[in-house]
This record gives structure tokens, C-alpha cells and sequence, in this order.
């Protein structure tokens, strides 16, 4: 705990912020709970459906939509949206899973239904802040699995699929260079030592999740939890501290 943490929380703690996820998400908000309370700071961090009408500042989340059925989760998000914006709502921020993106999936249709969803809600909801975030990483698969299946002539499929990640996220952090956005693959990828987990294949690269951070290759054990959550405070803060979009 710092000084400069303690008043990230306390900035961000002056907002009304709407996090919708799934399991990854459920990780990186136990891990701001832990540092608030570590802090001994006032924010309130809560349950989306424990807010019912015009509130007090609030760091709500909640699961949206289905894993592996990303456009239930814009439209999910786009719902929750619409309700919280029409008493009070700051900044709202949507993650997908990592098995939203699987070895088939059509990264430019996701991306295209994703766009066009939080276009509409820029449109409509000038005064909320969208913070886009980059789809979560996972482990690499064990070499020795790795190579069994290349003696057996198959593709590994979760190389395949951190590569349709990487892609995915290439085009989120293009299209939005200019709008606030939360890097979780990054972070997920530098390892506590500065060195960047990823990998090449078929001359592509591809960015993995630092072992360090998880506990099961997919989701954040207590450590990566608190230092991705450090950092979702550190944006936010910046967000409410600047006030405008």
C-alpha cells in the first residue's frame, strides 16, 4: 500500500462506474476490494443489482451476457447501460472472456458488433465515459502437449486461439488510440520482471498470460488479481481526475 494508490481509490471512489464481465472480471474486482480494503478507503464497491434509483458514487459489476457469446454481452451491457444512464453513470467499461475467442472464431465480426454497439452508446450517452478493455490472455499450453500433437499432424487450438486474441486486441487498441482504454492483455503479458510473455507461429505472434498471475492458465490467482486491479484503479483514476471525456 502507498500513498499514490490510496489516492487513485479515493479519486475513482468520487464516480458512478459500471464494470461488466465474466469470470476474469469476478477476479479483477475481488482484487479491488482488497486493495480498497487494504486502503481502509470509502469506496463502494458493490453488486450491480443492489443499485435501485438515483445513487451516491458506486463501483458496480456484473456478469453479462454468455461465455463464448460475446454479442449476448454488448447487448447485456448495452441494457445495463440504458438503465444506469438514466439516473447516474460515470464511466462504464465491458470485458470479454478469453473463450470468447476460440481457434474459429471471426475476430472481425466480433469486433464489427462490438464497435457498432458502443458507437450507439457514445451516440446516446454523451455523458458517460466508455473505457474499452482488451480481451484477457491465457497460458501457454506445455511444450510436451504442444509437440505431441504436432507429431500427430493437429494444431495446437490454444495457440491458435492467442492468436486470434492478439489480433482481436490489435484492432481494439488501434481503433481506440484516442479513447480511454484498458489494457488487460498487456498487463496480463508483462511478467513482474519487464520481459513480455508471447510467442511466434506460422509468422504470427501472439501474447500469452505470465504464470506469475494464475492460478488454473485462464483466471488471476491473488497476486495477478491485485496487480491488475492496481491498474484499473490507476486508469480510472486518471479518467475521474481529468472529469471529461
Amino acid at each position: 500500500m502507498d500513498d499514490a494508490l490510496r489516492s487513485d481509490i479515493e479519486a475513482a471512489a468520487n464516480k458512478r462506474i459500471f464494470f461488466g464481465h465474466q469470470s476474469v472480471g469476478v477476479d479483477i474486482m475481488q482484487g479491488v476490494r482488497d486493495l480498497a480494503a487494504a486502503a481502509g478507503a470509502r469506496m463502494r464497491v458493490v453488486p450491480l443489482d443492489s443499485l435501485t434509483g438515483p445513487e451516491e458514487p458506486y463501483f458496480a459489476d456484473a456478469l453479462v451476457g454468455k461465455n463464448s457469446e460475446p454479442d449476448t454481452k454488448c447487448d447485456a451491457f448495452r441494457s445495463v447501460v440504458e438503465r444506469l444512464a438514466a439516473d447516474s453513470l460515470d464511466i462504464a467499461l465491458l470485458k470479454f472472456c478469453y473463450v470468447d475467442i476460440k481457434q474459429h472464431t471471426d475476430v472481425q465480426r466480433m469486433f464489427r458488433y462490438y464497435t457498432e454497439t458502443m458507437e450507439d452508446l457514445k451516440r446516446r450517452f454523451p455523458g458517460v465515459t466508455f473505457v474499452h478493455v482488451t480481451v484477457p490472455l491465457t497460458e501457454r499450453t506445455a511444450w510436451w502437449r504442444r509437440t505431441a500433437k504436432a507429431l500427430l499432424g493437429r494444431d495446437d487450438e490454444w495457440d491458435a486461439a492467442s492468436i486470434k486474441r492478439t489480433e482481436f486486441n490489435a484492432m481494439l487498441r488501434q481503433r481506440y488510440a484516442h479513447e480511454p482504454l484498458f489494457d488487460l492483455a498487456a498487463i496480463e503479458a508483462m511478467s513482474p520482471d519487464g520481459t513480455v510473455s508471447k510467442f511466434e507461429s506460422g509468422g504470427k505472434e501472439a501474447y500469452t498470460l505470465v504464470p506469475a498471475y494464475t492460478r488454473d492458465g485462464g483466471h488471476l490467482n491473488e497476486f495477478g488479481r491485485k496487480h491488475v486491479a492496481r491498474e484499473l484503479l490507476r486508469l480510472l483514476a486518471e479518467i475521474s481526475r481529468r472529469g471529461t471525456r
